[in-house]
This record gives C-alpha cells, sequence and structure tokens, in this order.
C-alpha cells in the first residue's frame, strides 16, 4: 500500500478480554508470542471485502486507520479510532498494533521463510491501549522499506497490510533572493529563487507573512510549483515575509524558512520608482493607490515637491481604479526631478528621474596668470553632482570629432578634491592646477542606483576663457581740445594680444548711482572720449579682455580722476564783494567776500581754487588756499589791512587780481 494509508477495520465480537477494563499501555514489546497472528483471523479491512462478501460489524467493533509518514520523515504513524459510538470503542477493549519496517531484501526472504514454517520477522514494535491511540516506528532514512502493520483485538487478528516506505527525500535548501515588485494592474508580486545547486527536482512553496514583527501572528499560504504569489497587503504596515520548499513528495519535507524580507507600502507607490531618461524624451511612469479607500480618478501630479508646479491633466489619466498613468518630458536643464501623485494629501514617497545628457551650463574662468582654472555651476534639485574631466593634446574640434567616431581619446582625470560648495548661492567650484592647456572635456556626474547619470560634456581650452588681470597705472588728463584722454598699462598675459576699454563718469551730489559712459574696446594703450568741460573732473576705470573676444573681461580698475592739461596759469583773479558783520562786544567783524564765478569757456587752462592773501600794514603775510566757491568768510580784528583774491592752477596763480582794504571806520555823530 502507499502512504498515506487509510482504511476501515471491522472486528468480530470479542470472546475474552486481554486486559482488565481500563488498562492500557503504550509500550513497545518485542516478545515474539505476542505477535503470532491466528490461522483464520476474525478482522477484516473494507478495502480488502468484495462487495460481496461485506464486513458484518453487527455485534462487533469498527475502526477508522490512518499510516502516515510525519512532517521531518522521522517516524511512522499509525493512528486508530472509533468508527461507533463512544459506548461502542468502550465495550472494545485494549487494542494491539504491531509494525514492523523491514528491507525489500529482507521481506522477501522472509515471505520465502514464512512458507517453510519459520518466523518470518524479528523485533516488531507492538503498541497497546484503549481506543483512540497511535503507535509509531522509526524510519530508515536511507533505503526503502516496506512496514508490516498487524491489529489485534482481543482473540481477533487482522491480515497483515504492508505498507511501502520510500527513501526518504533530500531536505531543500530554504528558497533565496526574496523580492517584490508592483504591476500597472494594482498587484504586489512577491518572488524569490531556488537555492543554488539545487538537485531536488520539481519543487512546492509555503509563503508566510505577518504584520507584527514581535509576535508574528504568521498566515501562511501554498503556492504550487510557481516561485511567485501575488500578496494583498496593508499600507503603511511593515510586513515580515519567509518563504520555504519542498519536493512534491507526501508528506513534503520542508526546507528551513528562508531569511527575512520586509515589504512596507506607502499609500502611493511608483512604477518604475526611479527611471532614466536621455534629455528630450518622454518617460512614462505609473502610481499605484495602496490605499482602496483612494481613486485613480481623482489624482493629482506634482513635480519637485513644489505644489505650485501641479502638471497639466492632459498628461495623466486613470488606467484603472487605484493606477494613474502619466507621460511627460523632464527638464533638459536638470540632472534629476522628482514626481508625486496624490487625491488627498500628498505622501512621503516619490519616484524620481534621472537625466541622461542634460545640459548643465559650467563656467570656466582661467586666472590671469593662465596658472590656474576655475569652473562652477548651479547644482540642480536635490543632487549634488561632482565634476568629471578627460584631457588631451589636441584641438578641441579633433578631440569631440574622434569621440564621436566611437575613439577613446585622452587621459581621464582624478575625482578632483580642490572644490567649494556655496550654500546660499547652491553653486559649486572646482579649481584645475596645475593647469594643461589644449582641450579639456568635461561633465558632470550624480550617483544612482541605476549607475551613475552623466551631463552634456563640453570642450574647451583654457586659454580661450581667459580672465586677464585688471590694467595698471591708468591716468586721465582733458584737455582744452575737449577730450578726456586715458592711458594704462595692460596685462602681460594672455601674450597674443588684449583689447581694453575705459569708463567715466561726473561725480555728483544729486544723483545716487553713477552714470558711467563706456567706450569701445580698442587694441591700443590709450583712448580718448570727447568732454563737454575740460575743467570738470571725471572719475576713470579700465579693463581688458583677449583680443579674439572669448573668454572675460578683467575687473575694472580702480578709480583715478582726471586732471586738465592746463597750458597756463589763470589770467586774474575774481572780481568780489563785502559783506561786514560787527560784533561789538569782542571787538571783531565777520567779513564774508561774494566771490564771481570765472567764465574760463574757450580758454586754455582751468582755475583749481582760489587762495586769499591777507596783508595788513605792517606785519608778515598770511595766505590761505580754498576751493572753488562762491563765498568765503573770516574774523577781521579790525586792524587795517588789504585782501587779495587770486585764483590758481596746477600752474600757478592768476597775477590780475583785485584787492579790497579793510579799515576801520569812524563812528557817526
Amino acid at each position: 500500500m502507499e502512504l498515506p494509508w487509510q482504511d476501515e477495520l471491522c472486528c468480530d465480537s470479542p470472546s475474552a478480554h486481554l486486559t482488565k477494563e481500563g488498562e492500557s499501555t503504550h509500550t513497545p514489546e518485542t516478545n515474539r508470542s505476542d505477535s503470532n497472528p491466528p490461522h483464520h483471523p476474525l478482522c477484516s479491512f473494507r478495502s480488502s471485502t468484495t462487495r460481496s462478501h461485506p464486513p458484518d460489524p453487527s455485534g462487533g467493533t469498527c475502526l477508522d486507520i490512518l499510516c502516515k509518514i510525519d512532517e521531518n520523515w522521522e517516524n511512522l504513524i499509525c493512528e486508530l479510532q472509533s468508527h461507533g459510538p463512544p459506548s461502542t470503542t468502550k465495550a472494545a477493549g485494549v487494542m494491539a498494533i504491531s509494525l514492523q519496517s523491514v528491507s525489500i531484501f529482507t521481506f522477501v526472504r522472509s515471505k520465502k521463510e514464512e512458507n517453510d514454517g519459520n518466523t518470518p520477522y524479528d523485533n516488531p514494535v507492538i503498541c497497546k491501549a484503549e481506543v483512540p491511540f497511535m503507535c509509531s516506528v522509526v524510519l530508515d532514512a536511507t533505503t526503502s522499506f516496506v512496514t508490516v502493520v498487524t491489529v489485534s483485538l482481543n482473540d481477533a487478528i487482522s491480515p497483515s497490510v504492508l505498507l511501502r516506505i520510500p527513501p526518504r527525500p533530500v531536505r531543500p535548501s530554504p528558497p533565496v533572493n526574496l523580492s517584490h515588485i508592483q504591476t500597472i494592474k494594482a498587484e504586489l508580486i512577491l518572488q524569490w529563487d531556488d537555492p543554488p545547486h539545487s538537485d531536488t527536482g520539481r519543487l512546492r512553496y509555503e509563503v508566510r507573512h505577518s504584520p507584527n514583527t514581535t509576535h508574528p501572528a504568521w498566515q501562511v499560504v501554498s503556492v504550487p510549483e510557481e516561485p511567485r504569489l501575488s500578496l494583498e497587503l496593508k499600507p503603511e504596515l511593515t510586513y515580515t515575509i519567509q518563504v520555504r520548499s519542498s519536493g512534491l513528495d507526501k508528506p513534503p519535507l520542508w526546507s528551513e524558512w528562508s531569511e527575512r524580507h520586509h515589504i512596507y507600502l506607502y499609500s502611493v507607490s511608483y512604477i518604475p520608482q526611479t527611471v532614466v531618461a536621455r534629455s528630450g524624451e518622454n518617460v512614462t511612469m505609473y502610481c499605484v493607490f495602496n490605499d482602496h479607500s483612494m481613486n485613480a480618478s481623482t489624482a493629482t501630479w506634482m513635480l519637485n515637491l513644489n505644489p505650485n508646479q501641479t502638471l497639466n491633466r492632459s498628461l495623466y489619466h486613470p488606467l484603472n481604479q487605484w493606477v494613474s498613468k502619466i507621460t511627460f518630458r523632464p527638464s533638459e536643464t536638470q540632472m534629476y526631478a522628482v514626481l508625486q501623485c496624490k487625491t488627498k494629501n500628498w505622501t512621503q514617497a516619490q519616484s524620481r528621474i534621472y537625466v541622461e545628457g542634460a545640459y548643465i551650463k559650467i563656467n570656466c574662468e582661467t586666472s590671469g596668470d593662465i596658472d590656474a582654472m576655475e569652473c562652477s555651476w548651479t547644482n540642480t534639485l536635490y543632487t549634488n553632482p561632482k565634476i568629471r574631466y578627460r584631457w588631451a593634446d589636441l584641438p578641441c574640434d579633433v578631440m569631440e570629432k574622434r569621440e564621436q567616431r566611437g575613439e577613446e581619446v585622452g587621459q581621464t582625470g582624478p575625482p578632483w578634491p580642490s572644490c567649494l560648495p556655496f550654500l546660499r548661492t547652491m553653486k559649486t567650484k572646482c579649481t584645475f592646477q596645475p593647469l594643461r592647456m589644449n582641450c579639456y572635456k568635461l561633465w558632470l556626474e550624480v550617483p544612482s542606483l541605476l549607475g551613475p547619470i552623466r551631463s552634456k560634456p563640453i570642450y574647451l581650452t583654457p586659454t580661450d576663457h581667459v580672465k586677464p588681470h585688471a590694467p595698471t597705472n591708468v591716468k586721465a588728463v582733458t584737455r582744452s581740445s575737449g577730450v578726456l584722454n586715458v592711458t594704462w598699462e595692460p596685462p602681460s598675459l594672455p601674450s597674443d594680444g588684449l583689447q581694453c576699454q575705459f569708463r567715466y563718469q561726473a561725480p555728483s551730489a544729486v544723483r545716487a548711482q553713477p552714470e558711467w559712459k563706456v567706450q569701445s574696446p580698442v587694441r591700443e594703450r590709450w583712448a580718448e572720449a570727447v568732454v563737454s568741460d575740460m575743467c570738470r573732473v571725471y572719475v576713470v576705470q579700465a579693463r581688458c579682455m583677449h583680443t579674439k573676444g572669448t573668454g572675460y573681461w578683467s575687473e575694472w580698475s580702480d578709480s583715478v580722476y582726471s586732471t586738465p592739461q592746463n597750458s597756463r596759469a589763470p589770467e586774474r583773479g575774481p572780481d568780489f564783494w563785502r559783506i561786514l558783520q560787527d560784533d561789538p562786544h569782542r571787538n571783531q567783524t565777520n567779513v564774508t567776500l561774494l566771490l564771481e564765478h570765472l567764465q574760463i569757456s574757450m580758454r586754455s587752462y582751468c582755475v583749481d581754487g582760489f587762495i586769499v592773501q591777507y596783508q595788513p600794514l605792517s606785519g608778515s603775510v598770511r595766505r590761505e588756499q580754498m576751493e572753488l566757491a562762491s563765498s568765503y568768510s573770516f574774523q577781521w580784528n579790525q586792524v587795517p589791512q588789504t585782501v587779495t583774491v587770486e585764483a590758481y592752477n596746477n600752474l600757478g596763480s592768476s597775477a590780475n587780481n583785485i584787492n579790497m582794504t579793510l579799515e576801520k571806520q569812524p563812528k557817526r555823530e
């Protein structure tokens, strides 16, 4: 018989009891005389009785017998249970069951000895007890054999039943590589792999899961053959999941449970969670609502965690009740974007989009000494890209064309260490020093689980990106011809030519911001601008850049102030008037001189200011210099003296001046 084996055993009414009423034992016995079956058994199995001669249990006892191998394939277990009411079982008294395991070879030989009148088997396992009870025999783990089962009830003995015991199957190793995916049909699929080098043949599986990791209440699901299972899990709970496997033997010999796999579902999931798109390409993503109280028909999509950047509804639509589909084109100037969808509130989960080949503007500036190059860029959302480069001793157009043909050109530089982030401006600056000439290929790189993401490369030559030093020794002169002449000393690098320009403005107390007038660049060391007033002071600055127009303008030089180019000293001093105000208490008089505005247009000189000279009748002469003004005040001690006002510039003072005599007037009576 094959296992598991189940049958009904019916025995005639007993004529005597083997033991006293209520006596029960489970002790295995090896007494050969107790196991000798009678020549004419009074018990029969239903499966071995023909329909024409069914067993007649009237006045007798019928029992259910089940023999099976335990789940660890260590024991053969036979269970006996009463087929009738409890009173029938009690009347049956003590039963005995004999289990004898022998190899196939021993069994065949014993059959021959039995025919010769010899005792067939040794050392059976015998159990005695009242029904219901169970009896077991230990299995041999290495060979196939048969077990002879004999049941006796009082004087009635059943025919022997031969149960074929197959060899113990190999216990498989537990499954490996547990993972899970979600489908656009809102299915959550758990999948796994069979262990490597598994030779147990076809397998079946059991999956258990529980949302409580401390005191798990396992829910077990049978999985026939296919190493995958669709799960229905609640969102916002952490599930622990394990899988075990067995061959197709009965009973199954299960492997140990696999390593634990954990699944946490947000109320919203994304398919795919992360995607890499080429610059300029559309991407399609799916939003799966694990909270089934939500509905995809009311979904809203948002870009870059900004509620003000909700996407147009024409870009997305519900695929089914719990899945929303969107197709859109990410920005070509960002390497990274974030997508979210919602029906009620925004959730923590998000999908990530990396853009391969995005155009990120990298600004490079070579120092005025052409010994270092500083490159900077503005970081994109939530990324911190690193700069990478290759260098080749080739013109950039040649390097680019050869790379487009698939050639590997030049040398790869190490990850650059001298980079500084500027959090306030979201910029990063890196310095290349020492600096190589010819062509650099630069790009930005962002790490991701899908591999490094690279921006569109740029090709540049450091000498095309020079920011020279500011010019020095700047001088500005206004001439009588009505021009402002500016000269400078340009920087020495780059050595293959510079162009420079200057700007000027007239300071004003009225304007808050200066109004600069910028002149066109020239390749000389000087330039001129027409001005309306040669005597006015102008603020002047100069700067330079490469003659090819590549690179950057230098910083403006320090400001200088223009000076007029006078041909001679002023011709005369200003005319003036006086106002006297006596102070009788101090015996002094306050004198205010009202000065004439000198008209000097169409002349070849300027007046820088005035000199006031005091000459008493006796004593030394005193001179005070002042800027151009319309009045001047001083204290007079009423001692007679002569006051003269001269006009001056850098070439001297006027000789033709007006004198005024101050003397005390007698009081009128």
